[in-house]
């Protein structure tokens, strides 16, 4: 997998700001097609559980997957805490990993736990667990956020095995094994119970720009998946999957995207991703209401915040708007 830089002078970046190096959002990674890419999408679950192959569990809060075995190498996107990963391949202390969304980059191989077998059983796979619900929890060594600092911490989305589960609604603690199978304790107003083989329930469109508005300030990261840091199409794809859509990762796939309604700018609904670039598709938001979006951007400051869809820059970029089904 390749992610291509082309120098060229100062123009137009994939987020929408200005830069004397052009990065495309599509990112020129190569990877497949994105009408299979959705087909693989629609069929990702049952493929894990009939053909699980190789596959690993991520250790840490967040692991980044950069596009050759090296950690000089730019970082195409992230894996997150508990998330069940495909392994490709391994080399030079790196592994190839293939995440639920069918996005493939290399991470070092120390932050994923690979199973021996298709008959390991998975994290967070079966029974009761816990869903964090914050956009950043931390996991702590004992049930006081004062004793010492947390071990750990874990994104917005992230699903965590539960040891003992806060039921009185005013216990305030709730035990979780960890993938790497140490113990931990996170706050139960961090978190909500839920069965790990229920799908998420679809978010409304008032749910969906929420869920994006909860991310305001947080720092533009070409690459990022987390409230650590965010790009634009990683920024779209996470507020999505956590409302129960999976979507592609790319502004341009998500774009071409075959399951996504194509929507004139007159009949926008909240939530309704809107998509700029020149010649190709290289910056996605989602469109807010009163004619304005939520994008992660380096255009004016470099982090998430709202901005109007008449504004002359991005009007001469406008390239159309989605509805993800």
């Amino acid at each position: 997998m390749t992610h291509t830089r082309i120098d060229l002078p100062p123009r137009l970046t994939d987020d929408g700001g200005l830069t004397g190096r052009m990065m495309i959002e599509p990112q020129v990674r190569a990877r497949i097609p994105v009408s299979a890419c959705a087909a693989l999408l629609a069929l990702a679950a049952a493929a894990s559980a009939d053909a699980p192959g190789r596959q690993a569990v991520v250790l840490s809060t967040v692991e980044n997957m950069y596009s050759a075995p090296s950690p000089d190498k730019d970082v195409v996107s992230q894996a997150v805490l508990g998330e069940v990963v495909g392994v490709l391949e391994t080399r030079d202390g790196f592994a190839r990993i293939e995440t639920p969304d069918r996005y493939t980059g290399w991470v070092a191989a120390g932050g994923v736990f690979e199973y021996p077998d298709a008959k390991a059983p998975r994290y967070a796979a079966r029974g009761t667990v816990v869903e964090v619900t914050s956009l950043m929890a931390n996991l702590y060594r004992d049930a006081d956020v004062t004793t010492a600092r947390p071990k750990a911490q874990a994104p917005l989305g992230a699903r965590l095995e539960v040891l003992e589960p806060a039921e009185d609604p005013q216990k305030r603690w709730v035990t979780v094994r960890l993938p790497s199978g140490e113990t931990a304790f996170v706050q139960s107003g961090d978190v909500r119970l839920v069965e790990a083989d229920a799908p998420r329930a679809r978010g409304s469109e008032g749910d969906l720009v929420a869920t994006a508005r909860r991310f305001a300030g947080v720092p533009y990261l070409w690459g990022g998946m987390s409230v650590q840091g965010v790009d634009c199409s990683g920024l779209t794809s996470r507020v999505y999957a956590v409302n129960g859509v999976l979507l592609l990762r790319d502004a341009d796939m998500q774009f071409d995207d075959p399951r996504a309604r194509p929507v004139e700018r007159a009949l926008l609904h909240p939530g309704d991703l809107v998509f700029f670039g020149q010649k190709k598709i290289t910056h996605v938001g989602m469109y807010v209401g009163d004619g304005r979006f939520i994008n992660a951007t380096t255009h004016t400051r470099p982090d998430v915040h709202e901005e109007s869809l008449d504004d002359p820059y991005w009007v001469a970029l406008y390239r159309g708007a989605r509805r993800p089904q």
